[in-house]
């Protein structure tokens, strides 16, 4: 149970938002294109003592929903940047056909479309993870008597 503790301390770092750029409009009508600016970084604190937690090969899943897909089709795209240090992040732009009707009801001032489902995901670097420094020892010179 530790090792999935772990797992989930370290996810919480990995973090993904995303933005609605490049419309036509106030809205997205059906049949026009789209971008998302999809942002993954690194939340995780630095400092000494603390372990270094890198994240390796940063790359996102998008998947399409029933108001829009993916242009290139749904699957994994890799990020521009190909580590992500403590507070770093990076972006990239997908393109999206919108593909469903917006619905005009009642609610529509107080809800927002589902146009995409993102995943982000990162490989641990566990060699930056494990280093292991022991505490700071301060080195006098010794004078033998002679």
């Amino acid at each position: 149970m530790a090792d999935i503790a772990l797992w989930k301390d370290l996810s919480r770092y990995l973090k993904i938002t995303s933005k609605v750029v490049e419309k036509v409009g106030a809205e997205i009508n059906v049949g026009e294109k789209f971008a998302l600016e999809v942002t993954g970084s690194n939340t995780a604190p630095a400092g000494d003592g603390l372990p270094v937690i890198v994240f390796n090969r940063p790359r996102i899943k998008v998947r399409g929903t029933e108001n829009a897909t993916p242009t290139a089709g749904d699957g994994w795209h890799p990020m521009p940047a190909t580590v992500l240090k403590p507070g770093e992040s990076t972006s990239m732009k997908i393109e999206m056909n919108a593909i469903g009707e917006v619905s005009r009801g009642i609610f529509d001032n107080f809800t927002k479309e589902v146009v995409a489902s993102v995943v982000i995901r990162g490989d641990l670097d566990q060699d930056q993870f494990f280093q292991i420094d022991s505490s700071a020892v301060e080195l006098k010179e010794e004078i033998e008597a002679g």
